[in-house]
């Protein structure tokens, strides 16, 4: 009896085996290994952003965007984002609405980025750099810019970065410039946020044995301008990105392989379920792992979470080429990937929208796209996600890599980010979705920079709502009662916001009670006698049950979504508004 009144005390306390620290850890940036980082395109581009470029640039295969054809697959989750970093385009949503697009070459949006690496906990990312690009001086001012604002993301969010050359070959000397003036002019190494490795700053060089014109002897030139034959301050240690059938290659190719710190082969559309991905691990990671093992050099494997290029491809494939499935297909590669003693991991990408790969943040549900074209929502595959679902899945990938959870079969239900903030379109006001902390009851919530916390709210509460005034800006902090700030960046109201009253919620009557929760059947909902106006809301905000009741009532939650629900409770009495937040599994 001891033993069920204990258990039932743990679901009244909101336990939780996955629950979320505030506090995410300053990477270090010694080494490679250890770690799992994003590749980072940033190379979205409008015509009135502030950058160097005058056109869009990888939304649409038009310079100027309509509703023709799109270059992308899928369409970023915006609801974070403040009006100055979003672009008009001729699109629209269901509503009539303009569906806006985003620019990389918005400091802004750049640094928002890095925030949801943090959030999320995953260790930084590479840059990408296309040296094809090198001989137009605006493209590469662009890159500048979007490699700045990497930079101080990555210093503000405690995250590492580190700079991948993509197209390499006949443009040895370009790179070489270009990394120069990386070091000289934007000052990328002096920061203690770019990454190294073996005591030296990590370049990545991605694209040998992928490109014709990219040779033996070109890589070979490389490594020794890199280790040895440039002056002291460029030198560096090196990445390669090769074809995942490298190992095969003539003593050649394997002598300049054996020079390297890290090889990393790419596995994008190389396998497409659990048959084709075992074929790929026995024959592509296990024999790739044991050559690097064996010359003492990082092996990194590849890992993404779906594919599809019908929009680049001009409707020439399939959609949805290689499903996502929910993230098992992602799961499957991660949880191979550490079985197989893999010591550090590269996700592709944090931003590919182009192809399909991003894990940022995308739509989940036609009503979330434009109208116009074809869009890879995430409930393609028949699963009801968030829009930060591959960011969880990440994380989780990445907390398993520490050893900090075990390397399970099932990808289950990863862990939330440490928090999302944006607005609600019903109501104007600043929403707070957070998850269950560990060993925390309360947080305090700062709209203007840590100079003041007006807001204290219990942890459980899962949603905190805020009013403010259109056209500002706030710089958000959040912490525990006492402790050091987190920073969470900018949100902004719109100026034609049409604010409503925010409602006063009232979180501290321990009457209300739910257990167990997380439930996939029968929920027990505790009142204590008193007269409830009782609604769940789905994670969108969508009612999904009402309920009427003055006394204790059992609920079937078994056709509910899966995911995150808050229940609110409208004390009939007094008039009083309680939250309780439950996790449908």
């Amino acid at each position: 009896m001891r033993t069920q009144v204990y258990t039932i005390i743990l679901f009244l306390c909101g336990y939780n085996v996955d629950a979320q620290s505030l506090y995410v850890p300053t990477v270090d940036n010694s080494s490679y290994t250890g770690k799992a980082m994003f590749g980072y395109q940033g190379w979205f581009g409008h015509p009135d952003d502030a950058s160097p470029r005058p056109n869009y640039w990888h939304w649409g295969i038009l310079d100027v965007l309509g509703v023709g054809p799109l270059q992308v697959e899928m369409y970023p989750d915006l609801r974070e984002f403040c009006e100055d970093e979003t672009y008009p385009t001729a699109y629209s949503f269901a509503n009539g609405n303009t569906a806006p697009v985003f620019s990389s070459g918005n400091k802004q949006t750049v640094l928002r980025h890095m925030k949801w690496v943090r959030d999320y906990d995953i260790d930084g990312v590479f840059l990408q750099r296309f040296i094809s690009e090198y001989g137009d001086p605006v493209v590469m001012a662009f890159r500048d810019s979007v490699t700045t604002s990497v930079m101080a993301g990555c210093e503000t969010y405690g995250r590492v970065f580190s700079i991948m050359y993509d197209g390499v070959g006949d443009a040895v000397e370009d790179i070489k410039a270009d990394w120069m003036h990386l070091v000289d002019d934007l000052g990328i190494v002096d920061s203690d946020r770019y990454l190294h490795h073996e005591n030296r700053p990590l370049v990545s060089l991605w694209g040998f044995t992928f490109y014709n014109n990219a040779t033996v002897g070109q890589l070979n030139e490389l490594i020794e301008w890199f280790h040895n034959g440039a002056a002291p301050q460029y030198r560096a240690s090196i990445k390669l990105g090769l074809n995942d059938n490298w190992f095969s290659l003539d003593a050649a190719w394997l002598a300049a392989f054996s020079n390297v710190e890290v090889i990393s082969p790419w596995s994008v559309g190389r396998y497409v379920d659990q048959g084709s991905y075992n074929h790929y691990v026995q024959n592509q990671i296990q024999l790739g792992k044991a050559w690097c093992d064996a010359n003492s050099i990082l092996f990194v494997p590849v890992l993404f979470p779906g594919f599809s290029w019908y929009n680049l491809k001009d409707a020439s494939t399939q959609q949805n080429q290689i499903p996502r499935d929910g993230g098992h297909f992602f799961w499957m590669q991660a949880h191979g990937a550490i079985q197989e003693n893999c010591e550090s991991l590269y996700f592709a990408m944090l931003d590919e929208l182009d192809e399909a790969t991003a894990f940022f943040k995308t739509a989940e549900q036609a009503s979330q796209s434009p109208s116009q074209g074809y869009w890879l929502n995430l409930d393609a595959d028949g699963y009801d996600l968030p829009s930060d679902w591959y960011l969880r899945c990440a994380s989780k990938a990445t907390k398993t890599l520490r050893n900090q959870l075990p390397n399970s079969s099932t990808l289950g239900t990863p862990p939330e980010g440490i928090m999302t903030i944006r607005i609600d379109e019903s109501t104007c006001l600043l929403q707070f979705i957070f998850p269950d902390y560990i060993d925390a009851t309360q947080i305090e919530i700062s709209v203007d920079g840590g100079q003041t916390y007006p807001y204290t709210t219990i942890d459980q509460v899962g949603i905190f709502e805020v009013a403010g005034s259109p056209s500002e800006r706030y710089d958000i902090m959040i912490r525990y009662p006492n402790e050091a700030a987190v920073p969470m960046g900018e949100l902004c109201l719109p100026a034609d916001c049409m604010l409503k009253t925010a409602v006063h919620v009232n979180l501290d009557d321990d009457c209300i009670q739910l257990f167990p929760n997380p439930s996939n059947s029968q929920l027990y909902i505790q009142v204590g006698h008193q007269a409830y106006q009782i609604t769940v809301f789905d994670s969108q905000g969508t009612i999904v049950q009402s309920y009427l009741t003055d006394e204790d009532l059992m609920i079937d939650v078994s056709t509910f979504p899966s995911g995150l629900h808050v229940i609110e409770f409208v004390n009939q009495n007094n008039a009083q508004v309680y939250l309780r937040k439950l996790l449908k599994q």
